[in-house]
């Protein structure tokens, strides 16, 4: 059974590093929409999630879903780097 799942994680990884990439352009265009041409603050980024009290206690709707949407990238983007990493140690040769 977790043999099937490390095969199938295996046959979809390419997909799931496009879908990273996208995620990582999606990141800086809302990050320089925002902040303007921040480069820092996209490197910050990784490193920040947003609580639902932050949230909250904004009235700027954009700044919301700026919080928002950067916890959903971050996430994404930390199970893809663990997927990743878990598939190369089981396949060694990817």
């Amino acid at each position: 059974m977790i043999d099937n799942l490390f095969e199938f994680l295996h046959t979809i990884l390419p997909a799931l590093h496009i879908v990273a990439g996208i995620a990582l352009i999606i990141k800086m265009v809302i990050i320089f929409r925002t902040k303007g041409f921040d480069v820092p603050a996209v490197f910050v980024s990784f490193f920040r999630i947003y609580s639902k009290s932050e949230q909250s206690m904004t009235n700027n709707i954009a700044r919301q879903q700026y919080m928002r949407m950067n916890n959903y990238i971050n996430y994404y983007l930390y199970t893809w780097i663990l997927i990743t990493i878990i598939i190369l140690l089981v396949f060694q040769n990817y």
